[in-house]
């Protein structure tokens, strides 16, 4: 065997599990007993069943199992471990299987005589995200509690304006955001909220919202009128951890002219 791949050891340059947007990718596990660190030599079946133990291991940090995943790459030392292989591999999944290749080569790591690779998607998620926008929406942006607004949001990030006539960036914190919601609230009222439409994509949520309220105070040079006010807005929401770490809004410039 190589020297090269004698006494491998956690502190090689791959990380053993990376997330990418709404997929999981598991790099090549072999069947090395996480407690004792000691590759499994008992019969290729109990180092087969090593390896997928290693693999449920790992999805499990990311809340996931092994119905998850979607494609799997297996290499062999001996492809005449193939059918052992495969009776210990479908003991895994109870319904439908991934898209899957075998291959065989000459050396593994660690003397394996099988190594693994995975990749899982991970909708839980996008659907956490879309989760969180949501109630971000609901409970601050609503103005209905925006003290809770540190809840919601990273401790600083950076608020993309999007105006059409001068695009700008904000840098705003918890507090400030707070704040800003209180301004609403001062300008318009307890104003109506409603979302009308929510898309989650990878780290992204889109939001649109209708919201009406009054005309209470002077706002950009118009004097208060009393009337309704009527805003369309929509929002891109990035997510990091499960905070809002960063948006792009945009709102119409119509509404308090009329």
């Amino acid at each position: 065997m190589s020297e090269q791949y004698k006494n491998v050891s956690n502190t090689l340059p791959f990380s053993k599990i990376m997330n990418v947007n709404d997929f999981v990718f598991i790099s090549g596990q072999i069947g090395t007993d996480e407690i004792s660190g000691k590759l499994i030599t008992e019969s290729f079946e109990a180092e087969a069943n090593q390896v997928m133990k290693n693999i449920g291991a790992l999805l499990k940090t990311e809340g996931l199992g092994f119905s998850d995943l979607v494609n799997v790459t297996i290499y062999l030392k001996k492809m005449e471990n193939y059918a052992a292989t495969n009776n210990v591999y479908r003991s895994y999944f109870s319904d439908r299987f991934p898209a899957r290749v075998c291959i065989a080569v000459s050396e593994l790591p660690g003397n394996a005589n099988i190594e693994i690779a995975a990749t899982a998607f991970n909708s839980k998620q996008k659907n956490k995200n879309k989760e969180i926008v949501q109630q971000f929406l609901e409970t601050v942006r609503s103005g209905k509690h925006p003290e809770n607004t540190a809840l919601f949001m990273a401790d600083l990030m950076d608020a993309h304006q999007m105006n059409a006539e001068e695009p700008t960036i904000v840098k705003r914190t918890p507090q400030n955001y707070t704040d800003h919601i209180n301004e609403f609230l001062t300008m318009y009222g307890n104003y109506s909220f409603q979302i009308t439409e929510l898309i989650a994509e990878g780290d992204r949520v889109f939001a649109r919202w209708l919201q009406k309220g009054k005309h209470l105070i002077e706002i950009d040079g118009h004097a208060p009128t009393g009337k309704t006010i009527t805003e369309i807005g929509s929002c891109v929401y990035r997510l990091q951890n499960g905070k809002i770490a960063e948006y792009w809004i945009q709102t119409d410039r119509i509404g308090i002219k009329k």
